[in-house]
Parts: structure tokens; sequence; C-alpha cells
């Protein structure tokens, strides 16, 4: 899916930032990023990343995995690179107690990334914090694995629909359920059934797990997509931006293009 072919409603609520990024710490910034780039502008993507990370992408199979982990990595470099003042190329990365990847000299600065199906989702903020994307998919294969990481709850609220929502809702719960993991920095290592994120009436929705709270909300994404963002905070505002690569050149060391 290009990102030219989304709705407009659907991205009406996101903004592309002024010249510079401040991160207050109340505040959460949310990226929208298309993923459909190939030729050269492909290449500039890829000569940003580290030798680790590609070797991350040559181990994929499909071309297709390839492409999307590039693009993401290479956009997340450049966002990061304005919130910290550091060029792209220079960010390193390294893994926290839970595998989650977290900026090196920069702890004040946390991040989350998500990405399928061409689009991806990144979060930046100055607490912990997650973020997930799922393409609603058909099929009873999809469906009966994320039905085994759900809580008896979810399960319950779940069967009690009528059959035509409950796809939808059910990636709506994993999306929320793989927002908070990612949040607390295990992934799947935490058992998902013991992570309830069934909503209770309002968005968004209080989850508490090891002693912390999670702020957990959905994140507006186009149809057959549900997001979803976890946040370690009682109360943020959230800023949303849509990433567009410019227009005429490639990536390098120049400022991207952001627009609303």
């Amino acid at each position: 899916m290009r990102l030219t072919a989304v709705p407009r409603q659907t991205l009406a609520h996101w903004h592309g930032p002024a010249k510079d990024l401040p991160l207050p710490p109340g505040e959460v910034h949310i990226w929208w990023v298309g993923l459909h780039l190939e030729g050269s502008a492909l290449c500039a993507c890829w000569d940003l990343l580290s030798p680790e990370e590609t070797r991350v992408a040559s181990s994929y199979r499909f071309v297709k995995d390839l492409r999307e982990f590039v693009i993401t990595r290479a956009v997340l470099r450049q966002i990061l690179a304005r919130y910290t003042g550091q060029s792209a190329n220079d960010l390193r990365f390294e893994s926290g107690p839970g595998g989650k990847p977290v900026l090196r000299g920069a702890q004040s600065v946390h991040f989350s990334v998500s990405h399928c199906s061409d689009i991806a989702l990144l979060a930046v903020a100055r607490v912990r914090i997650g973020i997930d994307v799922e393409h609603v998919r058909p099929g009873n294969f999809w469906q009966k694995a994320i039905g085994r990481c759900l809580s008896p709850r979810e399960r319950a609220y779940l069967e009690a629909l009528p059959l035509r929502l409950r796809p939808a809702t059910l990636y709506r719960f994993w999306a929320r359920k793989e927002a908070v993991l990612k949040a607390m920095g295990t992934g799947l290592l935490y058992p998902p059934q013991q992570v309830s994120v069934l909503p209770e009436g309002s968005d968004p929705t209080v989850v508490s797990l090891l002693g912390r709270n999670w702020l957990v909300r959905q994140v507006p994404a186009p149809e057959p997509y549900a997001a979803a963002a976890a946040i370690e905070a009682s109360a943020c505002k959230v800023k949303w931006r849509q990433w567009r690569f410019p227009a005429g050149r490639i990536l390098g060391a120049t400022a991207p293009a952001c627009a609303s």
C-alpha cells in the first residue's frame, strides 16, 4: 500500500513539524512513515545503516522484508538525529535488558518502532514507550495464533461479539498487547496471556503491570490496519507526525522533508 493511497481523512491528525523538534517531558511524538521506496532512494537508505544493521538486513529471505527493515531503520536514524542533534550515521544502538534497542548515550530519549506491509510507526518520548501496527489478515491461522495469547477476559469479550467484528477486534487487542510488551522491554518473554488490554469503554486505557502503569491508546490507522501505543505516563500530549521523503532528492546529509 502506498502512502498516497491512504484516504486523506485517515491522516487528518498527522502534521509535519517545524524545523526544530523539541521533546518536552510531557509529550509523545508518533510518526507515520510510508515504506514504498525503491531505486537510488533505497540505496541511500542502505548507506545510512551500521555494519550490524546491514548484516541483519542481509539475513532476510524475502526482498519485501529486507526493504521494510532498511527503510524503517534509515528513517529512524533521520528522525532521532533531529531530537539528539547528532548526524544520522553517527547514532549507535544497543540492546536493553529484554533485547529492546536503545539509543546509546541518549538515555533520556526513548523510542519504539513497528512496521508491516509498507507502513511503519515510530514513537519518541522522554519516558518508556511501545508502539505496534498490525495488518488485519483474514484466515484462521493468524486468528488462532493470536487467540492463544488472549487473557480469559479478552477471550470472553471477543466471543460475545458478532462474527463479523471479531477479526478486527482481535488484531486491535494484539496491537495493544504488543505495544505494552514493547514498552516494558520484555517482548514475548513476558506471557502475553497475562497482559489484559481489554478496553473499559474509554481510550486511553491504563494497564498495570510489574508495579508500573501504562497508558494504552489506539493510534489512527487506515483499514485494514490496527495500531496502538503504550506510554509509561499517567497523562501525556500526543503529537502526530507524518514523514515524507524529500521530493526530487534522496536521503543524505540534508534535512528530511516533513509535511502535514
